[in-house]
């Protein structure tokens, strides 16, 4: 595949990978693609990267990772996501971006507990997740995508939005539904951001 004009695109595996990643590590794995890490915006929960010969904007939010998640994680069970200091961050830090590369082409990225948040941001940018957690009767935004056999996106298996991956290829239940919620199970996969 050849793209003309502007750097390779991101998979949304890398994007994904990079949002866990030490600052270091995220410098590196997005630089080939000409974005750079905006430290001032960035942290451990959401990282800002800006490609400047583009003018894009990449918003990656990493899913649960620490032991105050697990909080929000309840929060986002009883419908009450918008309600968390972690949502209010992500949101905060999304607006200062916006604002600091005016006029930049904004796509966000994100995987689990940072995808159900992505999800209220949707109309900020093209949002893209993977194995988001929703809670009865709330709708898929953007770009959905799950794997066979998760668990923590079981309730928006049927959104409009929604594509699983993998069928047939997930495994059943107890240490089985961690391999199926995996960020590297999307490594082969042709998804972009």
């Amino acid at each position: 595949m050849v793209w003309l004009g502007e750097q390779s695109p991101v998979s949304l595996h890398d994007a994904l990978k990079a949002s866990y990643a030490k600052p270091e590590e995220q410098r590196e794995k997005l630089k080939r693609h000409g974005y750079v890490r905006d430290d001032s915006l960035s942290n451990h929960n959401q990282q800002v990267y800006h490609n400047p010969k583009d003018n894009k904007l990449l918003y990656t939010i990493a899913g649960t990772h620490n032991l105050s998640d697990v909080g929000t994680d309840a929060y986002l069970a009883l419908g009450k996501l918008k309600d968390t200091n972690r949502y209010k961050e992500a949101d905060k830090t999304l607006k200062r971006a916006q604002e600091k590369y005016k006029g930049a082409k904004t796509s966000i990225a994100a995987h689990s507990l940072g995808g159900s948040i992505a999800q209220y941001l949707h109309n900020r940018g093209d949002t893209t997740t993977l194995d988001a957690g929703y809670t009865i009767g709330q709708k898929t935004r953007g770009k959905h995508y799950r794997h066979e056999g998760d668990v923590v996106s079981l309730l928006g298996k049927n959104g409009k939005h929604t594509t699983t991956l993998g069928k047939g290829k997930g495994k059943p239940g107890g240490v089985g539904a961690l391999y199926n919620h995996k960020v590297d199970r999307l490594k082969n996969e042709k998804i972009f951001v």
